[in-house]
C-alpha cells in the first residue's frame, strides 16, 4: 500500500483522502480512487471499482432487484470515529470487481 500510495499521491499528483495499510482514498472530482489490498474479496484481482451511494442499503436492494448478484451484503469495512463506511461488491459480466459504499 506504501508503494501504491506514493505513486498515486507523489507521482500522479493524486489528492489523498485518507490512506491505511488496508484501504487509501483519493479524490478525483466527482470520483474516488479506492485502493484496498489485503482484504479483496477475490484475490485473483487487486483492482476494484468503488461507486459512493447515498444510501447503500436501498443501492443494494434497487440493485439486487435488477438482477445483480452481490459477492458480499453489505457490511462495515471501515470507520472514521464517527461513521462506518459500508460496502458490498459484485462483479461485471467481464469479471471485473466493483463495489458500492455508503458512510452510515
Amino acid at each position: 500500500m506504501d508503494r501504491a500510495v506514493s505513486f498515486y499521491r507523489d507521482i500522479v499528483g493524486l489528492v489523498a483522502l485518507t490512506t491505511s495499510p488496508i484501504f487509501s482514498f483519493f479524490d478525483l472530482g466527482s470520483i474516488r480512487l479506492a485502493l484496498n489490498v489485503g482484504d479483496a474479496p477475490d484475490p485473483k484481482t487487486t483492482t476494484e471499482i468503488v461507486l459512493e451511494v447515498d444510501d447503500i442499503l436501498v443501492s443494494y436492494r434497487e440493485m439486487s432487484e435488477r438482477g445483480v448478484s452481490f459477492l458480499v451484503e453489505p457490511r462495515a469495512v471501515m470507520a472514521d470515529g464517527t461513521r462506518e463506511l459500508h460496502a458490498a461488491h459484485f462483479r461485471d459480466p467481464d469479471g471485473h470487481l466493483w463495489s458500492i459504499t455508503g458512510w452510515t
